[in-house]
């Protein structure tokens, strides 16, 4: 049995572990802002107590689970978007999106995956870091979880 860093394992299930580490920072700042700005500004510190409120949400409802039994992949990535489920079959690649500040400071780094269902192609977000490393060991660990790299499953993807 394999220890894995991002998923937690139910028997042939393999569940995403949310990152509490980044929700609570980004929280935190928001609320010290919110704080900061509470006596000038108290309609901005109410909303940024609301986005906070949504974030936390988001934190708690947000889902990303491979199960190797029924050989699919379900996620549900916001509050507002439905949980998905798509056939292992149908992925195509992972998406790497880094978002840098001022063309060089990387401020965010998500992964997604794209699978092809009946000719559309459809997205659904693993998770988020802060540096490309911590995305690497993602895909590293979600490609070993769905044995793409192993050449006897005929699974044909360039890598």
């Amino acid at each position: 049995m394999n220890n894995y860093k991002f998923y937690k394992q139910e028997g042939n299930q393999y569940v995403f572990k949310n990152q509490p580490v980044f929700i609570t920072v980004l929280c935190i700042i928001f609320l010290i802002v919110a704080g900061l700005l509470f006596n000038s500004v108290r309609t901005l510190s109410y909303v940024i107590i609301a986005v906070v409120a949504l974030i936390l949400v988001n934190f708690f409802t947000k889902k990303f689970i491979i199960d190797m039994d029924r050989m699919t992949i379900t996620g549900k990535h916001t509050i507002f978007v439905p949980a998905r489920t798509y056939p292992i079959e149908n992925f195509r690649n992972f998406h790497v999106l880094a978002t840098k500040y001022m063309g060089f400071i990387t401020t965010n780094v998500m992964l997604s995956m794209y699978f092809e269902v009946n000719g559309k192609e459809k997205q659904l977000t693993i998770g988020q870091a802060l540096t490309q490393k911590g995305i690497q060991k993602m895909v590293n660990e979600t490609e070993d979880i769905m044995n793409i790299n192993n050449p006897e499953n005929g699974y044909q993807r360039p890598l």
